[in-house]
């Protein structure tokens, strides 16, 4: 009788196990794990919060240059590298290039500030390389929609990039304007948010009410077409107010 027991109780025991390592084999199948490298420090503090508040990224390497990434890629664990394009000690070109030469599958997104032609055609001649925008919610994008699936244009992103020249640099000259307007208490108020005080400790700061930070925060959000304070956040980072002596 208890033998029986005994290997009835092993059985159970095995599928529980079984079923355990399926599931966490399934979750490891839909897990994109990335390797970053930026010498933009704040940057990429924020893009790794971005990325990682989804539980299925997960971060393997935080570099600050290219050599600092191919120094540590010695195991093909990436689904993806994200690299910026100029960056010291080695660039963002040959580091990708490094890679390459023994890996050419896994996917690299690449950005700079503004489109670079030369560099374009260079990364065209690469296999698997996405060149965009230095802008975190384009590159979420691309590996949301790119690298985990397959629903987004890059050819698309990519031609209009390329072919608008004048209407990026509209953009650019719009969102300068809305950047000079800003007063230096929008800007201290900004600061605050990306130091990651909430909006009554900001209050206390400032001897204001919540219910006032609140407002003030709502008001320079839609001021700079943004919709959240983390989307104000990524905008002083991405804007260097965050560096701001005011």
């Amino acid at each position: 009788m208890f033998p029986h027991i005994f290997h009835t109780l092993v059985f159970g025991i095995l599928i529980i196990i079984h079923q355990i390592d399926s599931k966490v084999s399934k979750i490891l199948s839909n897990t994109v794990r990335f390797s970053i490298a930026d010498s933009d420090f704040y940057f990429k503090k924020i893009m790794i919060k971005t990325l990682t508040e989804n539980p299925f990224y997960m971060l393997l390497n935080d570099c600050n240059n290219g050599h600092e990434l191919i120094s540590r890629n010695y195991r093909r664990q990436e689904d993806v590298f994200i690299i910026e394009l100029f960056m010291p000690v080695l660039s963002g070109i040959e580091a990708i290039k490094y890679i390459r030469k023994s890996n050419t599958d896994t996917p690299v997104i690449t950005y700079s500030g503004t489109y670079q032609e030369d560099m374009a055609d260079i990364l065209a001649n690469i296999p698997n390389v996405y060149y965009c925008q230095k802008k975190s919610n384009i590159i979420k994008d691309i590996i949301k929609g790119k690298i985990a699936s397959d629903s987004f244009d890059y050819a698309l992103y990519t031609r209009e990039w390329e072919q608008q020249p004048l209407a990026v640099l509209e953009y650019l000259d719009r969102q300068k304007k809305s950047q000079e307007e800003l007063s230096p208490a929008e800007i201290q108020l900004m600061k605050f948010c990306y130091e990651g005080f909430s909006n009554k400790e900001i209050g206390e700061k400032l001897s204001l009410s919540t219910r006032t930070i609140d407002t003030y925060i709502n008001r320079l959000t839609e001021k700079l077409g943004l919709k959240t304070k983390l989307h104000l956040i990524r905008f002083c980072v991405e804007n260097g107010y965050y560096n701001s002596s005011m």
